[in-house]
């Protein structure tokens, strides 16, 4: 008897799930929230504002809510990892060392994620699922 394949919002839903737990577990051995460590990866290229760092992680953000990256950075302020002077956020040597450690488990967590995938699957994958985001936002 052939399995019924699950339709692809059920595997998007899936997927996401665990992408958001796998990912939550790996940062939290880290201190780190998910939009923390967006923050730390923006701050690692350049200094910002508040308005900035919202800017550049706008996606993320809960603007029902209301959220800004002001709430995320107090913990990454108080722990040494970033700091700030005359409203510029910067991230510290601890930072960016804390950052490099979060990377490299979160590279793993990646590598996990695509294993057994052929060559070029999932950046076909990404293009397919591209297109039909594309075709649904006409």
């Amino acid at each position: 008897m052939q399995e019924t394949q699950r339709p692809i919002g059920f595997l998007l839903r899936t997927l996401d799930r665990l992408l958001e737990e796998r990912f939550d577990e790996a940062l939290e051995r880290h201190r780190l929230s998910r939009r923390q460590w967006q923050l730390l990866n923006v701050l690692a290229d350049t200094q910002a504002t508040v308005a900035q760092l919202d800017e550049a992680i706008a996606p993320l953000l809960d603007d029902g809510a209301e959220e800004t990256s002001e709430r995320h950075l107090e913990p990454l302020l108080g722990g040494g990892l970033v700091a700030e002077k005359g409203g510029v956020y910067r991230l510290t040597d601890l930072g960016r060392m804390e950052l490099h450690g979060a990377r490299d488990t979160v590279h793993g967590l990646r590598a996990q994620t695509v294993r057994g995938l052929e060559d070029g699957e999932y950046e076909r994958t990404l293009r397919a699922l591209q297109a039909m985001i594309d075709n649904l936002s006409v």
